[in-house]
Formats: structure tokens, C-alpha cells, sequence
């Protein structure tokens, strides 16, 4: 059993640091390891599962016993394990009171993405107690936090808001899916449709949900439209790759070149496109947003593929794909450095040129139709996490991923841009147009989410997976990710 929370030099040296220099008290480092997980638990996303994954005994690093972190083991008046194994169970969404490996796993995850998250926050020379008071402790609530309104007091709500709106409708059904319910309404007139959408920040104020908004969509039916309500997080239903991994299998999936799986619709129902399709996917969004877990989603698909594609994973903060090293479907090594990732870009350019040259020989028009003629060309799939970092470090890598998106898509070769900071200078407009599908987790602001999707509604979404998904060619629509384990990874490399 893990029962002890294993930290690096470097994480033991911040733990010092906090109780020395911040707390200036005799405190033990377990007392300081639980502002860690105080901090973590802030974050909406749960810790990545490749950053943050299992450690072993560190040279010169430090142990924590589980009877020192939680007081197992020593009597009921010290013993608060099973608070801890309920604080982590209800924010992980799942029973961590019947395995132990998997509780003392999550919560050494937690310290350790607590005290990272507390190293970069905190200046060593400020005042710690400052930062507790105004970083730490200050404003826990979440600012796309939806009200605790009772199941049956929702609708005759809605229903007395829009009236005094001055909109004629009546609630005619009501779903509810995994974070959000769906009421579908009949309008009286033509003109409520537009008082409607003109009365969504109203309406969303007046039922208490600040920023976590309302929308409307239309539906198919005569004076029909969806009216989606967001609801407390408590009473999510997290999703998990396991739950979704079965959907793969199904005729109409397997019927796609590229089917990748990036997690349920708003009702449920596993969301799935054909990257082939795309052909080339920016992803954005903040931290916490979702944006690892969604890569995550991704690169699995592909590998539950029964033709997987060969892969090329650029981590120019070499975390994020760490655990894929090993996988055998991988084109070359992950690539770290800056310098590194041109000249695999370029390698690629030079690829698709061959490619390209093959087919006309063959007479084909496209990487289909050249295999169906005999030629041995699989899909390869670029996926850049961090697009904005390698950009700002190596601004030649623009040129051949320019070249790569306008032209690329025919000899088989897809990309997958993704970044936390959705900027015109790191999503220049050359690359921008040619990579029309898109996926817009929660931003800050609805300049980022114009960047990624040109056009606002990001900014409002509600972190931990929570996206707004524009395939190539069809309307924007919501979705909601799936949790992905460092188990999935595991399994997934191994049966590919």
C-alpha cells in the first residue's frame, strides 16, 4: 500500500522555506504539506495525471507517513483519515474509501500540485500570511459557482423571471444531463424569441448564477427553444475515460478514419469526431480549465484506434506527455527542446512533400486513395501542447506549421495545437485559417475565446472540462470532458 506522500529536494526545500521564512513558526512539514493540499483543492481540474504521477523514495527529498498528514492509525480523537478520504472522494468523484492505493495516490497529488502551485504564487521575500489571506483563503468561491436551488423550485422560477422579462413561454420538458439541465420551452410569439435572448443576462442574474450563464440554442420543433441552466458542481456526474472507452468500439465509430472521443454532449451521450475530418484542431483554455485531460482524451482515441496513427508529441515543458514515452506508436521521441521541435516540423514538411509525390505517381488524390492503391502510408498525428511557449522561444516553428496546415491534410498528417494563452501573436492569422476546427475550454476573457472560436462564450463556461467545440463547418456545440487516469494511459499504451 501507498501509505506515505514521497516529495523531491526541491519540494522539501519550499515545505522549509514556508515554515521558516512564511509561517516563522516550530511547525512540522506536514502542517505546511497541508496548505498544499488546501491550495490544490482550489483548482477545479484534478492534478495531471503525468505531472503529478506516482513517486518513489527521492535522493535527498523527504517522506510523509499517512499517520503524520492525516493521523491514521492514531485513535479516533486524531485519527481524521476518513475526512480526508471523503474531501478527496466527493472532489474526485469517486469512492476512495475502498482503495487505499488509490487514496494515498490522490492525495500525494495534491500536496505535490499544491506546493508547485504555492511556489510560483509566493515571493520568498513577501509576507506568507499576505498570501494566505488574499491568494489563499480569500474568495474560495468560484466565480461560475450556480446556485442550490431545489429540483422543483427551478422551473416555476424560470417560468416567473421570463414573465417578468416580459416573455410568453411555458416549460414544456425538462432534462437533466451530466452539468447542466436543459428545459425545452414553448414560446407564445415570434418577438419572446428575441426578448428571450436579449433577457439572458437578466435571466441568469435573477436566478443567482452570475457568470455561470444561461443560454438559449433553438430547437427543431415549431416555437421550440433549449433553455440550459447550469447546476451546483456538487451534483455533477463525472464521466471517466472508462465509462467512454466501450463507445469506441461501436460499428458507426469504427467507421471513421479518426475517431477521437472528448468526453459527453450536455446530455450525456459520448461526443465523438473524425479527426480526418478536421483536419487540423487548435485547443485553448486556461489552467484548470480542462486542457490536459482533453489532450489526454485525444491521444487515447487514437491509440484505441485499430489502425492507430503514428504520433509525434512536441512538450516543450516536458510534463504533459511524459508518460508516452514508452508508447510504440510514437514517430520519434517526445520532443522537449525548441530547437529540437523545428527541426521535427521540418522533417515532417519534408514528409508530406514525399507523400504528396507518391500519390501523384499513383494517381491518387488523397492519403485514401493511395492506400487503397497499395501504398504503405499511415495518418500522423502532431500533437503541440504549449503551441504558445514554443512560438515565443522559436519563431521559425511558425513557417513549416504553416505549411503543414495548409497543405498537409491530403497526405495524412493532422495537427493539434493547444495552449493556455489564446493570443493573436502565438495563433497568427496564417495558421489560424487554415486550422478551422476548434476547442474552446474556459478562458478568461472573450477576446480569448474570439481568438479560438471567433466569437465570445468561453469566458462564461465552467472550468474542469466544461468546452464550446466549432467542427469544421458546423455551429458551435457544448460538451463536457471526461476524466483521464495515469491507469487509462497505462492500459491504453499497453494494448495499442
Amino acid at each position: 500500500m501507498v501509505d506515505r506522500i514521497q516529495l523531491s529536494k526541491a519540494e522539501k526545500e519550499l515545505l522549509r522555506q514556508i515554515t521558516d521564512a512564511g509561517l516563522r513558526a516550530r511547525v512540522d512539514q506536514w502542517t505546511a504539506a497541508r496548505l498544499g493540499l488546501a491550495r490544490s483543492l482550489q483548482n477545479l481540474e484534478p492534478p495531471s495525471p503525468t505531472a503529478f504521477k506516482r513517486q518513489s523514495s527521492q535522493p535527498q527529498g523527504s517522506t510523509i507517513h499517512s499517520n503524520q498528514m492525516t493521523g491514521e492509525g492514531k485513535g479516533e480523537a486524531e485519527d481524521f483519515t476518513d475526512l480526508y478520504r471523503a474531501l478527496l472522494s466527493v472532489y474526485e468523484g469517486r469512492n476512495l474509501f475502498d482503495d487505499d492505493d488509490a487514496f494515498h495516490d490522490a492525495l500525494q497529488q495534491h500536496v505535490r500540485r499544491g506546493i508547485d502551485a504555492i511556489s510560483k504564487e509566493w515571493a520568498t521575500d513577501s509576507d506568507f500570511h499576505h498570501y494566505l489571506a488574499n491568494q489563499l483563503f480569500a474568495g474560495v468561491a468560484s466565480r461560475f459557482e450556480a446556485p442550490d436551488i431545489a429540483d422543483d423550485e427551478i422551473g416555476p422560477r424560470i417560468e416567473r423571471v421570463l414573465g417578468q422579462l416580459g416573455v410568453g413561454a411555458k416549460i414544456l420538458e425538462t432534462v437533466d444531463g451530466p452539468r447542466l439541465t436543459r428545459f425545452t420551452l414553448v414560446l407564445h410569439e415570434l418577438d419572446d424569441l428575441d426578448r428571450l435572448r436579449r433577457g439572458v443576462p437578466k435571466l441568469s442574474f435573477a436566478l443567482g448564477f452570475g457568470e455561470a450563464t444561461v443560454s438559449v440554442a433553438l430547437a427543431t420543433a415549431e416555437r421550440q427553444v433549449y433553455l440550459i441552466v447550469p447546476r451546483p458542481p456538487a451534483s455533477w456526474r463525472i464521466t471517466t475515460w472508462a465509462d467512454l472507452r466501450p463507445m469506441l468500439s461501436e460499428p458507426e465509430i469504427r467507421a471513421m478514419s479518426l475517431p477521437i472521443c472528448l468526453g459527453t454532449d450536455i446530455l450525456g451521450k459520448a461526443f465523438v469526431i473524425d479527426l480526418a475530418d478536421a483536419p487540423h484542431l487548435f485547443v485553448g483554455g486556461t489552467t484548470g480549465s480542462g486542457k490536459s485531460m482533453c489532450l489526454h482524451s485525444i491521444l487515447l482515441s487514437l491509440l484505441e484506434n485499430a489502425n492507430a496513427p503514428q504520433l509525434v508529441l512536441i512538450d516543450p515543458k516536458a510534463v504533459e506527455f511524459s508518460a508516452y514515452v514508452s508508447s510504440k506508436r510514437l514517430r520519434g521521441p517526445v520532443t522537449t527542446s525548441s530547437d529540437d521541435a523545428l527541426a521535427v516540423l521540418n522533417g515532417l514538411v519534408e514528409e508530406m512533400d514525399r507523400r504528396q509525390e507518391g500519390m501523384r505517381r499513383l494517381d491518387a488524390r488523397n492519403l485514401m486513395e493511395a492506400r487503397a492503391n497499395g501504398a504503405d502510408m499511415p495518418h500522423i498525428v502532431v500533437v503541440i501542447d504549449e503551441l504558445a511557449d514554443l512560438i515565443l522561444t522559436r519563431r521559425a516553428v511558425e513557417t513549416p506549421l504553416v505549411r503543414l496546415a495548409q497543405k498537409a491534410r491530403s497526405a495524412g498528417i493532422h495537427l493539434v495545437l493547444a495552449t493556455q494563452r489564446p493570443e493573436a501573436a502565438t495563433f497568427p492569422g496564417l495558421l489560424r485559417s487554415s486550422t478551422p476546427s476548434r476547442i474552446a475550454l474556459t478562458v478568461q476573457k472573450q477576446s480569448e475565446s474570439r481568438i479560438i472560436l471567433d466569437e465570445g462564450g468561453a469566458e462564461s463556461l465552467l472550468m474542469r472540462g466544461d468546452m464550446l467545440v466549432r467542427f469544421a463547418g458546423r455551429s458551435t456545440v457544448r460538451a463536457h470532458g471526461c476524466r483521464v487516469d495515469q491507469a487509462d494511459i497505462i492500459s491504453a499504451i499497453r494494448s495499442s
